[in-house]
């Protein structure tokens, strides 16, 4: 019920932000507010976070890296070192996602606002702050990188969204896909790039081989757990697909975002019916295809049209009808599932 409450408050704010004409900032501020008390107050709820408690209580003085993200352990081990306890440290990262959000929504223009109340928050703001907090984290990087991008502050927007790279590796995806949606294809100077992260990825393997054959190996050992959540990711992509080709963007920006979302769309979908993995990179493209929409949008000073909106509103409405379904499957499973909710400090919850 708790999510159910998070979800009605949002769409509730939506709609008053809808009359305000999305001039202001305060609905959707609002609506943060209520997913942070839920997110930062939450007990031994959502899926990863006891362990996430059991890796911060690791990173003691006798802690030896064996390959996980550096950005992590080194904020995980500062909030441990001051906390001395792996619960509020966790609970800690959920606030700094949560924290960087106000940030990006002080910053933000109409179509950042449009986006984030239609979109992220009904899609991701759960996953993100109470389960997958390191990926969470990392996106929320992105978000600000492509926000200073967009803003016309290349250097510092390009290291702020790298910087996601040291919260989760897997951000590389995401990067490629925003990279190869800014860039020009025919350019010399962007096909350098692909030797480039080719020397970076040998890098990070020589460094962490055994990590990232481990995370493999785990990958090839989990089957996608159903078939029907592959296909909900890829509902939402094609939507946006769809959505573009009735967009105003240019015809060759349009291709572009065409081509690549598609063509990442259906090649990760293939591999989520033999592996859990195909639904990990399924969920980075769902954050970064609209995303680079965004950022297209804004390098041609347009704002998003009545189809695109409509795209983002659906696609959120869907995504949390999704979540919420994976919620009830997985009630009572494990020792942090998302249900039943309960504040921390009590020992059950609606």
């Amino acid at each position: 019920m708790i999510y159910l409450i998070g979800w009605g408050s949002l769409y509730l704010m939506f709609f008053l932000n809808a009359l305000a004409k999305n001039r202001t900032r305060l609905f959707i501020a609002i609506s943060l507010i209520v997913f942070m008390v839920f997110s930062v107050m939450r007990g031994a709820v959502g899926t990863d976070t006891a362990n996430y408690e059991l890796i911060v209580e690791g990173f003691s003085v006798g802690y030896v890296w064996g390959g996980m993200e550096p950005g992590f352990v080194l904020l995980g081990k500062a909030l441990l070192s001051v906390s001395d306890s792996g619960v509020v440290a966790v609970r800690v990262l959920s606030f700094l996602i949560f924290a960087m959000l106000f940030l990006y929504l002080a910053r933000a223009d109409k179509n950042e606002r449009f986006l984030l109340i239609a979109y992220i928050l009904p899609t991701f703001i759960y996953q993100y702050s109470m389960n997958g907090l390191r990926i969470g984290l990392a996106a929320m990087l992105l978000l600000l990188g492509t926000q200073n991008v967009r803003q016309l502050r290349y250097k510092s927007g390009m290291v702020i969204a790298v910087s996601a790279l040291l919260f989760h590796y897997s951000s590389l995806v995401s990067l490629l896909f925003i990279w190869a949606s800014w860039s020009r294809w025919l350019k010399t100077s962007n096909v350098l790039v692909v030797p480039v992260v080719a020397c970076v990825l040998l890098f990070l393997l020589s460094l962490n081989g055994d990590y990232f054959l481990a995370k493999l190996l785990s990958y090839q050992d989990s089957e996608s757990p159903n078939p029907l959540s592959g296909l909900s990711k890829v509902a939402v992509l094609l939507l946006f697909v769809v959505a573009l080709l009735f967009s105003k963007l240019p015809n060759a920006e349009k291709t572009k975002l065409i081509v690549l979302g598609a063509g990442f769309t259906i090649s990760f979908w293939l591999v989520s019916a033999v592996s859990y993995a195909g639904l990990r990179f399924l969920d980075l493209i769902s954050f970064a295809f609209p995303v680079a929409i965004l950022l297209t949008y804004s390098r041609f000073a347009l704002n998003f049209d009545a189809t695109m909106k409509l795209a983002f509103i659906v696609a959120g409405i869907l995504s949390a009808a999704s979540g919420y379904r994976n919620f009830v499957a997985e009630e009572g499973i494990g020792p942090s599932p998302f249900m039943p909710y309960h504040f921390i400090g009590f020992s059950n919850g609606g």
